[in-house]
Formats: C-alpha cells, sequence, structure tokens
C-alpha cells in the first residue's frame, strides 16, 4: 500500500477554501497542471467528475464529504491495471483567520508482484505530481487566477 500527504498553506480563511473544494470539484481542469478538461459525472456513469488528464482518463467518486472536519476523500478510477483502488483524501486544517493548511494525498492499493514493484516509480511520480498540483491550487484559490504553470499550458493548447 502506498499513502502519501502533501501539505500546503494557502492564503484564504478555511470556509472559503472549503466551498471552492466542494462547490468547484468538477472544474479541475481550470486550475490543474496536466488536466486539460473535467466535467462533471452524468448520472448513468457514476462518477462525479472525469477528467483528461496528460496520463489518461480518470473518473472521481466522491465517498465522505465530512463538514464539519473538512475532509474530502474520492475514489480514482482509470488507473493502470495493477492498482487496485485508490482514495485521494484533501484535508483542510485552520492555521488563522486568514490562513487555511491543505493536505492532500492518495491512498493506494496494488495487486500484488506487479503492482509491488511497480509501487517505487509510482511514488517517484507523486512525489513530482503533487507539490505542482498543490502551488496550482493554492494560487488559483488565492487570486481567482490559473499559475503561471498552468497558464503557460492554456496558452499552448489555443
Amino acid at each position: 500500500m502506498i499513502d502519501l500527504k502533501f501539505k500546503r498553506k494557502i492564503n484564504k480563511p478555511i470556509d472559503e477554501v472549503w466551498k471552492f473544494v466542494i462547490e468547484e470539484f468538477p472544474n479541475a481542469h481550470e486550475w490543474a497542471t496536466g488536466t486539460p478538461s473535467c466535467r462533471k459525472g452524468e448520472e448513468f456513469e457514476d462518477f462525479d467528475r472525469v477528467c483528461n488528464t496528460e496520463t489518461g482518463k480518470l473518473m472521481d467518486k466522491i465517498t465522505n464529504i465530512d463538514n464539519e472536519n473538512h475532509l474530502l476523500e474520492f475514489s480514482v478510477k482509470g488507473l493502470p491495471f495493477f492498482v487496485r483502488s485508490v482514495v485521494s483524501s484533501w484535508k483542510l486544517n485552520k492555521i488563522s483567520n486568514t490562513q487555511t493548511e491543505i493536505i492532500l494525498g492518495p491512498r493506494i492499493e496494488v495487486m500484488p508482484v506487479i503492482g509491488t514493484i511497480m509501487q517505487i516509480p509510482m511514488k517517484i511520480a507523486f512525489k513530482k505530481l503533487y507539490p505542482g498540483l498543490l502551488d496550482d491550487l493554492a494560487i488559483f484559490i488565492e487570486t481567482g487566477k490559473p499559475s503561471p504553470r498552468k497558464q503557460k499550458e492554456i496558452d499552448s493548447n489555443k
């Protein structure tokens, strides 16, 4: 099992960050580099969000929204065959009236043998992905605009 956590401070009150996380869940393409398009899942699909990413199509299903503790959890489908399950968690903690800590991370269960072998490159990939993702998210929440990295991606796709 891979269980990773990544933290970042966001210069906005916790209630504003939480509102964004919940209400803008289907719109990750607006702020996340490597995600050119997302949409809300259709009722027949049984997913809350469907995203086309640089690594393929991912489908997310919200499994837990804990408003009191500012915790969002969702399962992710569309990963390689050796991945049995992925649950991504987004947890917010109040730092002050104007700052929030966000902790993101996947908990990944893999198949024996091939999955066990693939854990090392997967950890390396996630350790590269998540810090940039957190920067993209924080910049978008703080400014309402894509990060320079995401803006460059948007401009190159025009």
